[in-house]
């Protein structure tokens, strides 16, 4: 039995409203200060299914974005680093979304805020400049009703400013266009991507008068806003593995360069400062606190328009907040829980809310899962989902606490090529010329190129207990099936989250001992890339399948 057959019924649709986060990472309950509350997302999980082990694909925002959008790989979509970067071009419009997958389903399809999937997109503008509208660009990729700032990229306090825009037009769009469309007896699905807490990328730890963090960076930094929001404090505690150095043994080169860039970009925050980490987290959770209050925005108007009983309602990220987590803040070249593991809650009319689901779930498996949400017939929900690589977890909705961790999946599958976080004292040199009159002309000029043999890239499986994790150069792609081939062209992580939930002993440190595990976990990876991607090996990087991506025998022999 179907979903839609166990619920509502073919022949009365749910409505679907889709909100995405920015940079926000899965909580759980114990991780919070004492009386910090979250109420929209905690009104959703009273009426829905919080997913405990739901895990991105990719990382950053661009590449998660375009598997959230797509259902599918980096791989296929193309999209492996963010758009603001020129060697990354505009996602083809060749590739269908899920606003043409929705419209099949015979839905109509808006979209409101972030987009990050079009170059064209991105925007110095503030909003008291004049905004190009990008409705007819929109709909090339599925969805009408386009509204936001452009993509506000680099830009401090982005999601104060700007999200409150966003969720108005949300609401404006459903007391307008909603009512419109209930006359015509046509469900509706409406996507809501909101910026916080993505604020906390550009958050300068200064003080005043302390010009440390603010001393030198590439990009504009900014201290918390004016608003009494962010004038709370918590009581917080750094991650345990806030401890870990980032160059202890057992530890990938790759967290370095990940850190020098981070460094670079947004300023160096000393790690015998921990005051430092410590306000930069309380001004992460200031930022979940003011998009909650936008989240609610849309919960109220879904409630007061007679909605709420109709509408399934789906919130997630793009990817999470490392936070502190081992000496690392944002996102980027690692796999570690606090970025690759982020919120989902399902909140649909039909089934009964305040449940927990621990079943392992990931963005791949949304596209097929909000196919099944629609009441198109078996055979439309059949063809439109056909060619799409993830899982449909609607069934688990009528008894979450009853799936077992593998009952969707058995792993989840990240795929991670990112250039701009590849080579650290690229970005230092670089930065440097930068500072000087003519300084992009001078970067052309001196040759200055990324060392793209550093093992930056990344493949990683997590089981619902044990996270394996390969990092290599983007020029050796590889696909190891022996331990020999594995270490000879990976740098390995791997780690027991059932035992060690902040992820410090890497047990791949002792390849003798744990062969047998790291195999499996190996294996698991090969065949996830097998199923999910096919062939792995560079096909969406620079020059393609004859760029020169893939390890040579001899490598393979060293």
């Amino acid at each position: 039995m179907s979903i839609v057959e166990q619920g509502q019924g073919q022949g009365a649709p749910y409505n679907i409203v889709f909100i995405l986060t920015d940079q926000e990472r899965y909580f759980r309950p114990d991780e919070l200060p004492a009386g910090y509350t979250l109420p929209a997302r905690e009104r959703l999980a009273k009426n829905g299914v919080v997913f405990e082990n739901h895990r991105i694909n990719s990382c950053v925002c661009t590449p998660s974005r375009s598997v959230i959008y797509t259902g599918r790989h980096i791989q296929q979509t193309r999209m492996f680093d963010n758009t603001n970067f020129p060697w990354i071009s505009s996602m083809s419009t060749d590739i269908k979304t899920l606003g043409h997958m929705m419209r099949e389903a015979g839905y109509y399809t808006a979209y409101k805020g972030k987009w990050h999937l079009t170059r064209e997109f991105e925007t110095d503008n503030t909003l008291a400049a004049p905004q190009k509208i990008f409705t007819k660009e929109m709909e090339a990729y599925g969805f009408s009703d386009y509204l936001g700032v452009g993509d506000i990229i680099a830009h401090t306090q982005g999601g104060y400013l700007h999200d409150g825009l966003i969720a108005a037009a949300a609401a404006s769009w459903l007391r307008s266009k909603a009512a419109e469309l209930a006359e015509q007896q046509k469900p509706w699905f409406l996507a809501v991507n909101l910026v916080n807490p993505h604020d906390v990328m550009f958050y300068n730890t200064d003080e005043p008068g302390q010009p440390v963090q603010g001393k030198h960076h590439l990009t504009h930094l900014a201290g918390d806003p004016e608003h009494a929001m962010y004038k709370k404090q918590w009581d917080i505690d750094l991650p345990a593995s806030f401890k870990q150095p980032i160059d202890a043994p057992g530890r990938p080169a790759a967290h370095i360069d990940h850190t020098i860039g981070n460094d670079v970009m947004t300023g160096v925050i000393p790690t015998n400062e921990e005051w430092r980490w410590r306000k930069r987290h309380n001004f992460y959770l200031n930022a979940l606190q003011d998009v909650d209050r936008h989240i609610m925005t849309l919960l109220d108007e879904l409630e007061d328009r007679g909605l709420a009983s109709n509408t399934i309602v789906i919130l997630t990220s793009d990817h999470g907040e490392l936070g502190g987590a081992h000496q690392m803040t944002g996102k980027g070249a690692t796999s570690y829980r606090e970025q690759n593991n982020v919120p989902l809650i399902v909140a649909h009319p039909a089934f009964a809310g305040g449940k927990r689901c621990k079943a392992v779930t990931t963005h791949l498996d949304l596209a097929p899962t909000l196919i099944a949400l629609t009441n198109a017939s078996p055979e439309t929900k059949a063809a439109i989902a056909q060619t799409l690589p993830g899982k449909d977890f609607s069934p688990v909705l009528a008894a979450p606490e009853q799936a077992n961790v593998d009952t969707v999946r058995d792993g989840q599958l990240y795929c991670f090529n990112m250039f701009a976080s590849l080579d650290g004292s690229f970005l230092q040199k670089a930065s440097a010329l930068l500072a000087q009159p003519g300084g992009a002309a001078k970067i052309k000029e001196s040759g200055l190129r990324p060392d793209l043999s550093k093992r930056g890239a990344i493949r990683s499986v997590f089981d619902g207990r044990y996270q394996f994790t390969r990092y290599f150069s983007p020029k050796q792609h590889n696909r190891p099936t022996s331990i020999d081939e594995l270490f000879a062209l990976n740098d390995v992580e791997l780690f027991d989250l059932q035992n060690d939930p902040d992820e410090v002993d890497n047990l791949a440190q002792d390849p003798v001992k744990n062969a047998a595990l790291l195999l499996m976990m190996n294996d698991k990876l090969n065949r996830l890339i097998d199923e999910e991607v096919g062939e792995d090996v560079g096909q969406m990087l620079p020059g393609g399948v004859d760029g020169g991506w893939v390890a040579t025998p001899a490598v393979h022999d060293l």
